[in-house]
């Protein structure tokens, strides 16, 4: 019996090929997840501080969603940083550099 992999080990895989084939695709990916980055930390910078539920479902639903609203702007911040890393790698071991 093989070992499944998961859809991050997949993934990875497929990103990696795609990014030593062609440089500018990492840098692209870099730049989506940099985006996402920057709209999720904005979102909880200035909207978070603001709202102030006044039910008590709503408050003991972003009493326990509060803690995630951090965990995706370092999950995606991580994301842009090894795709750019591994861009500027195969950047750097390419033959087409512009």
């Amino acid at each position: 019996m093989g070992i499944s992999k998961s859809g991050a080990e997949r993934y990875g895989k497929m990103f990696a090929q795609r990014t030593d084939e062609s440089w500018l695709f990492g840098i692209s990916v870099a730049a989506v997840f940099f985006i996402i980055t920057l709209c999720l930390s904005y979102s909880i910078i200035y909207y978070l501080p603001l709202y102030q539920p006044t039910a008590e479902t709503a408050i003991a639903i972003m009493t326990t969603l509060r803690p995630l609203m951090f965990v995706f702007p370092v999950i995606t911040a991580g994301l842009t940083f090894v795709a750019g890393f591994r861009a500027l790698q195969s950047f750097l071991n390419s033959k087409e550099r512009l």
